[in-house]
């Protein structure tokens, strides 16, 4: 084969190889082009989770400073040693920092109460753990604790029109438990509004 044959042969192997180059890349687009993909998610079997229950799933650390009033308040008496004490936990009966009660909460605060004497003289005191307020906000531990104890009488007073109510509170004053740094549960059982009555 001569020298101009060689060359004639390479070129074209060359034009061939290039072809084929733009071919495929002409062609393999065209068909993805074809291929519609769906507007959405295909639909789930009866009974299976939707992809948009994992997407939009709250972070479960995220889901517990959530409160929405009835939801919650099912477990919100915190059982007590002494005989004639209801113990409300403002942990779940409240948001951090405030005192207003969810609604819903009546009905339950009503239950916790049936044991009340009718007509007994009943008190309502207020109570947080030793933490203080952040900075931000206008008022201190009294003044929740004092919130507090309003907001759950005002709910009483609803629920238990025959009841005398004496409101006060105490800031963090008169703990439940000693306070554990290393126990945060400590801290909690001392953020309490507590119903009093008897003798």
């Amino acid at each position: 084969m001569s020298e101009r044959q060689i060359n004639r042969t390479a070129r074209l192997w060359a034009a061939l190889a290039l072809a084929g180059g733009i071919l495929l890349s002409t062609t393999v687009p065209a068909a993805a082009d074809e291929e519609e993909l769906p507007d959405s998610p295909p639909e789930q079997p009866d009974g299976a989770p939707s992809i948009d229950e994992f997407v939009n799933a709250p972070d479960a650390d995220d889901f517990t400073k959530r409160y929405d009033g009835a939801d919650f308040i099912d477990e919100l008496g915190a059982p007590s040693e002494e005989e004639d004490v209801i113990v409300l936990e403002t942990d779940i009966l409240f948001s951090a920092m405030e005192w207003e009660i969810p609604a819903g909460a009546g009905s339950t605060i009503a239950g916790l109460v049936e044991e009340v004497p009718e007509d007994a003289t009943v008190q309502v005191h207020g109570h947080t753990d030793s933490n203080p307020v952040p900075e931000e906000y206008d008022f201190d531990n009294q003044a929740l604790s004092e919130n507090r104890a309003e907001a759950a009488a005002e709910v009483l007073d609803k629920e238990r029109p025959d009841l005398t109510l004496e409101v006060e509170g105490f800031g963090d004053t008169d703990p439940a438990v000693t306070e554990d740094p290393e126990d945060p549960s400590t801290y909690a059982a001392n953020r309490r509004v507590e119903i009093r009555y008897g003798d």
